[in-house]
């Protein structure tokens, strides 16, 4: 089991401001995407698009990433061969907002994970059809749980049921409100404690892979283990 890493180095044409990124990263993926047609058909799918990808760093402190400066992002990704054709792919777009200085792709084998923790904001729909979780863990842990195994089915079409978390822990103080389009998203970071035994494991990896809760594929969820 592996999952993989693309790492991106660029170049800013304009200063960006943090809560911007997400957006920024999340259409130059997709505008790559377009270029081919299995990669454009799986864009436009309504299906679990298996990557997810983090804000550029090193993090700024005032927030405002710097023009003429050179930053990174991560993409997590399960299908090989679909890192190898973005690697190619994000070289043809024209972005107002970078420059592409570099691609590297590094595989990551399957380890014990006992903690995930989201480095940028999950996102959670509730029951009321909006953002505000108030507090509720045990939505967040339901959703988690029904997460990973739809994803476990949609790779390895088998069905289970495991409910991998020993604990869950909301480490920000007050929701983070972030842009997309003519809305806003409001997120929640998070510490998942995972159990031992295999299954577990599993599918925690998966979501290491993949991001935790909602809109991945928009730089939603994505985790380090420790």
């Amino acid at each position: 089991m592996v999952f993989y890493n693309l790492k991106v180095i660029v170049q800013l044409k304009e200063d960006i401001n943090y809560e911007n990124t997400y957006e920024i990263i999340s259409n130059y993926i997709a505008n790559a995407m377009l270029n081919e047609e299995e990669l454009k058909k799986m864009h436009h799918e309504n299906c679990y698009k298996l990557y997810t990808f983090c804000s550029l760093y090193p993090f700024e402190k005032e927030g405002v990433y710097k023009k003429n400066s050179m930053y990174a992002f991560d993409i997590h990704y399960i299908n090989m061969d679909f890192g190898l054709k973005l690697k190619q792919l994000l070289k043809l777009v024209k972005s107002k907002y970078f420059n592409l200085i570099s691609t590297s792709i590094q595989a990551n084998e399957y380890r014990k994970i006992n903690k995930l923790i989201s480095l940028t904001p999950a996102i959670c729909t509730t029951n009321k059809n909006d953002y505000k979780i108030d507090g509720d863990l045990n939505l967040i842990k339901n959703r988690l749980i029904a997460g990973a195994e739809k994803k476990y089915f949609e790779i390895y079409n088998n069905k289970i049921s495991c409910d991998f978390i020993k604990s869950i822990k909301q480490t920000n103080l007050k929701p983070i409100k972030l842009p997309y389009k003519n809305i806003h998203f409001l997120g929640n970071k998070f510490e998942i404690e995972i159990k031992e035994d295999e299954i577990s494991q599993k599918l925690a990896f998966i979501l290491l892979a993949t991001g935790i809760l909602e809109k991945n594929s928009q730089g939603y969820g994505f985790c380090k283990a420790r």
